[in-house]
């Protein structure tokens, strides 16, 4: 009995996910072990505008990113898979990316990768 409660992996908070809709933008990117499937999918090819992105959650699932006010803008798609992870898929992307909500509050939210890159958001307006 003691071995087992030693041994028992801690469970993972429980996330409020309606915290996540709301418009946010990335404030910073840790990169992992191999981030280039991270930049050339979810986040699209690295340009010089990749922090002045805007990021719209909407309760339906869809992400709107817009590039600062631009009239432009690119659909992605989000829906949860487990507790804690978000599946994340680009427009024709039938796979999508999963990523793991290390922290989810009303006013940031830390996404990881599978191979550890770390993309820290940060709410803009709800």
């Amino acid at each position: 009995m003691c071995y087992f409660l030693l041994n028992k992996k801690p469970s993972s908070s429980n996330i409020q996910k309606n915290l996540i809709i709301g418009k946010w933008k990335m404030n910073s990117l840790r990169e992992g072990k191999d981030s280039v499937s991270l930049f050339t999918g979810i986040m699209g090819m690295i340009d010089s505008n990749i922090f002045h992105y805007n990021y719209d959650f909407r309760k339906d699932g869809s992400i709107l990113k817009l590039l600062k006010d631009s009239a432009q803008k690119d659909t992605s798609h989000y829906e949860w898979s487990k507790r804690n992870v978000l599946l994340w898929k680009e427009q024709g992307d039938s796979i999508g990316e999963l990523l793991t909500i290390a922290k989810l509050s009303t006013d940031s939210m830390v996404l990881q990768t599978k191979d550890s890159a770390t993309i820290y958001f940060k709410r803009t307006s709800r």
